[in-house]
């Protein structure tokens, strides 16, 4: 349980540090406090009664995104906090829920303008969580979103983004050797790309299962793109996130896994053979 406190506390503190670093032009972090006309707009806008703090508050051209906790009565610590990320018109006082989960926690600002916050947060809490990376993007007349919509498509909790890792993949849950692999890396037009590669060899039948994801987004639309990669065009992709000189920001994984030592060193005997 102390360890969770402690958890919640560095959350806490990064995300301070955080609201007082460089921000995007246009965009600017609230005072909770003094920013009273804003914040009373804010507090009509949610109607979720199981709301009892407001972390974080940032606005930009009429719309807020809007960071809150719900805590069941008798958690013990705030690491049992559920977050509720919102986009709120300012204007019409109307909110929509981003994304639901637990332990946010604020990264940097990417893109090829700097203007997507980058975030982490778990699916779940006291469980064999997934954590997951998204960023929070404004659109010009329409407000705040998040990247790469989750399948589920659950109104009321959202869980946006690319899984950075499962907290119950391989052994002791089944039969499975695993590795993940996940990283940040820079893309085309000072934009940013995101890799995910799942690696898994069943002890018992030797079956091997390779998941080679990247997320990027349309330079042109800004829309989401997701592909699923295979041969040698996925290949090339697990090296570019296997090497720990490509990746962007933190959170990555895996880059000291088996699977990933493999592929550095085939692509380094390639690059001897080539000489």
């Amino acid at each position: 349980m102390r360890n969770a406190y402690v958890l919640v506390s560095v959350i806490c503190l990064m995300l301070a540090q955080r609201s007082r670093a460089d921000v995007p032009t246009g965009f600017s972090w609230v005072n909770l406090e003094s920013d009273k006309a804003i914040m009373t707009t804010v507090r009509h806008a949610l109607h979720d009664n199981s709301i009892t703090a407001i972390r974080e508050v940032g606005v930009e051209d009429g719309f807020a995104l809007v960071m809150t906790a719900s805590r069941e009565a008798g958690s013990p610590v705030p690491s049992y906090d559920r977050w509720t990320v919102y986009n709120v018109s300012l204007s019409s006082g109307k909110s929509r829920v981003l994304i639901s989960g637990y332990g946010v926690e604020l990264l940097d600002w990417l893109g090829s303008t700097q203007h997507e916050l980058a975030i982490t947060y778990f699916d779940c809490w006291e469980c064999e969580a997934a954590k997951i990376f998204t960023t929070l993007r404004f659109v010009k007349g329409v407000g705040w979103r998040a990247r790469w919509s989750d399948k589920a498509k659950n109104n009321a909790y959202p869980q946006p983004g690319v899984v950075v890792s499962y907290g119950d993949a391989g052994e002791p849950y089944d039969d499975d050797e695993v590795d993940q692999v996940f990283a940040i890396v820079s893309g085309s037009d000072r934009g940013f790309e995101v890799g995910s590669w799942f690696h898994s060899r069943n002890i018992k039948t030797g079956k091997i299962d390779d998941a080679v994801m990247r997320y990027s987004t349309d330079p042109t639309t800004q829309d989401d793109r997701v592909e699923k990669l295979s041969g040698a065009i996925a290949q090339n992709w697990e090296r570019k996130i296997c090497a720990q000189s490509s990746i962007l920001i933190q959170p990555s994984i895996g880059q000291d896994s088996k699977s990933c030592k493999g592929a550095l060193r085939i692509q380094g005997a390639h690059q001897q053979t080539s000489k």
